[in-house]
């Protein structure tokens, strides 16, 4: 049997690689759009749909990963995992995995519109005055649904990773940083924390593109997962020669985001009541089911405004649904985001069993 660093690079190297084909998939979809489209609700609230249950399935597959992970870390250190099975839970509170995969569509409205004298119908050519400017707005969009994929696979596979040791009698657990699977090295509030226990029903304080995974602590003294001085030198120079004076000086809290519950951030750090809440709480299968619940009454809306904007002599249709201002524009690829839309919902009332 692997140690369990083999076993842990091994299982993010995996993950990794479905992020990658979910990335694939995604990002294709969103570069088909043409700069006007990507301002019209009725063709990105589809294309988000499509990539919505794309995601889905990703972070099903990477949950799927992790428990058979947390079966092999067990098993190297002598405990026997639990048989018990471990359902699709979505690792996001207070909203849903539709609302977060509209998202890349906010960040290129929010870029452009620094520049509302910029409105090009058709991507500009590499020679056009403006040509920079636009790619930066698709390379943003693009940049915030891969940190939103990296921050869901990475959320999600911890979380069923601690559910399977939680069910398994493990009671506590360590942080495993992979230096090795980035490129710029493990970011010094990830060494700092590594070298504490967590108690198993706590969940690991994460942050942006964090690559930490989780492995079942032994006792104390256990040799095998305390971080020795050795230990910390080799990540000091993996990490790209952070030294441990440097690291002394770093003084970590964990504060509650309001979708992903606790985050590692520095003491000196600024946080807002967007990136702060006391409102999280871990999700669980039933809250699941509530957001599939919540995108099965979108979905079936957003068919209506589509059928209703279809059928009229209008241009364009506005509506609120939920305290957001939605506009179809009678232009662009409709048809086929309608049919994304709608295969998406049925696939939410297979789930349902509706």
């Amino acid at each position: 049997m692997p140690d369990v660093a083999t076993l842990s690079v091994t299982y993010d190297r995996l993950r990794q690689s479905l992020v990658n084909e979910y990335l694939k998939q995604a990002k294709s979809l969103w570069e088909s759009l043409t700069p006007a489209e990507w301002w019209n609700d009725a063709v990105t609230v589809g294309v988000a749909a499509r990539s919505c249950m794309a995601e889905i399935n990703m972070i099903a597959q990477v949950r799927r990963l992790a428990v058979s992970y947390a079966d092999d870390t067990m098993k190297s250190m002598g405990i026997t995992p639990s048989d018990q099975a471990i359902e699709f839970v979505y690792p996001r509170y207070g909203t849903t995995p539709w609302l977060v995969a509209m998202r890349p569509a906010s960040t290129y409205r929010h870029d452009a519109a620094q520049y509302p004298d910029i409105r090009p119908d058709e991507w500009p050519g590499a020679d056009d005055d403006y040509f920079e400017i636009i790619d930066q707005w698709l390379s943003d969009s693009l940049n915030r649904l891969e940190s939103i994929a990296e921050t869901d696979s990475v959320a999600a596979g911890n979380m069923a990773t601690l559910d399977r040791y939680e069910d398994s009698k493990v009671l506590s657990y360590r942080r495993v940083v992979h230096p090795e699977l980035s490129k710029t090295g493990t970011c010094g509030l990830c060494l700092v924390a590594a070298d504490r226990w967590y108690s198993i029903g706590t969940l690991l304080p994460l942050h942006q593109r964090c690559r930490c995974t989780v492995a079942p602590a032994g006792s104390d003294d256990d040799p095998d997962f305390q971080l020795s001085d050795k230990d910390l030198k080799a990540l000091y120079d993996e990490a790209g020669g952070t030294d441990r004076k440097h690291l002394s000086e770093i003084r970590v809290q964990t504060i509650t985001h309001g979708e992903l519950g606790p985050i590692l951030t520095t003491k000196e750090a600024k946080t807002t009541p967007r990136q702060t809440s006391n409102e999280w709480r871990k999700p669980d299968v039933s809250y699941t089911r509530e957001q599939y619940e919540r995108m099965l009454n979108h979905s079936r809306e957003f068919d209506k405004r589509y059928k209703e904007l279809q059928a009229s002599n209008k241009d364009k249709l506005s509506f609120r649904l939920d305290g957001k201002t939605y506009v179809f524009k009678n232009t662009g690829r409709i048809s086929q985001a309608r049919k994304w839309q709608q295969s998406f919902q049925r696939q939410l009332e297979a789930i349902l069993n509706r």
